[in-house]
């Protein structure tokens, strides 16, 4: 059975963004769209009220979201609670989770990450985006999809494989970004050491998309800035996370910072 699309949404500009870049996303797929608002309880609103706010909020997200294609099958709920579990929770059924970088409750107009996004890309049990910066990187302009390799856990086969697949779909080149220390004692050492483990990562998702143009991009200096970087030129970046249940944290220092900063939408994929 094929999963469907999901997108959050509070009717705030940053998440009616993502909820265009979802539809966009299930179209290319050929998947539905299941739109999620899901206002946290209050004590301040009767009952009635936000029912019919909620209403408000699925009804035009779903309109919108319609208008991306007439091919497009978009299901909306509404389902109370805390608005982060329950995205994490439909993430269970979901080919891929989408939020806004942002939403009403944490003050749309920050460049930061607000909590119910960064608890989803942290948590999701499917790849999460974060659709975030410019424009034209949001819309797509760029065509290039970048894969960030980190270095302490540079495996990336899985965000390798969802990179490759997203340019296929899209039709635009793959861009492989790795840093290293740049330092002066066995600096070309680590520079191959590095390349050879991205290339063993790149491997399967070469052959499984062999039309799909592929740059390396080497950089000597911190993780963290050689991404950010490759951000402002990429439609999406795409970072790895380890899995459920591993020790330690899921994204660590480097991809956390690039999710609070990058220039474009970044993909969290979970590794196997």
């Amino acid at each position: 059975m094929d999963l469907p699309v999901v997108v959050g949404t509070d009717g705030s500009r940053a998440s009616l963004e993502a909820v265009d870049w979802a539809a966009d996303a299930a179209v290319r797929r050929g998947l539905s769209l299941r739109i999620v608002h899901a206002p946290p309880p209050s004590r301040d609103t009767r009952p009635g009220r936000s029912s019919a706010r909620a209403e408000e909020i699925c009804a035009g997200a779903a309109d919108r979201a319609a208008l991306r294609s007439s091919r497009l099958k978009v299901e909306a709920e509404s389902l109370w609670g805390e608005p982060a579990l329950a995205l994490l929770e439909a993430s269970h059924g979901a080919s891929l989770v989408v939020v806004g970088h942002r939403g009403l409750r944490g003050g749309a107009s920050s460049p930061l990450l607000g909590s119910v996004a960064t608890g989803v890309v942290a948590h999701a049990h499917c790849p999460a985006v974060v659709v975030r910066g410019r424009p034209d990187n949001i819309a797509g302009r760029k065509h290039r999809i970048t894969l960030g390799f980190g270095r302490r856990h540079p495996e990336g086969t899985a965000a390798a494989e969802f990179a490759f697949a997203e340019a296929a779909l899209r039709r635009c080149e793959a861009e492989a970004v790795f840093a290293w220390s740049g330092a002066d004692g066995g600096r070309d050492d680590e520079r191959l050491r590095r390349e050879r483990t991205v290339d063993a990562a790149l491997r399967a998702a070469v052959r499984i998309h062999p039309g799909v143009p592929l740059l390396s991009h080497p950089v000597a200096g911190p993780t963290h800035t050689a991404l950010l970087r490759a951000s402002a030129d990429a439609d999406l970046l795409v970072l790895s996370a380890r899995p459920h249940g591993s020790p330690g944290p899921r994204l660590g220092m480097a991809n956390g910072t690039v999710l609070q900063h990058a220039y474009c939408p970044v993909a969290v994929v979970p590794r196997w």
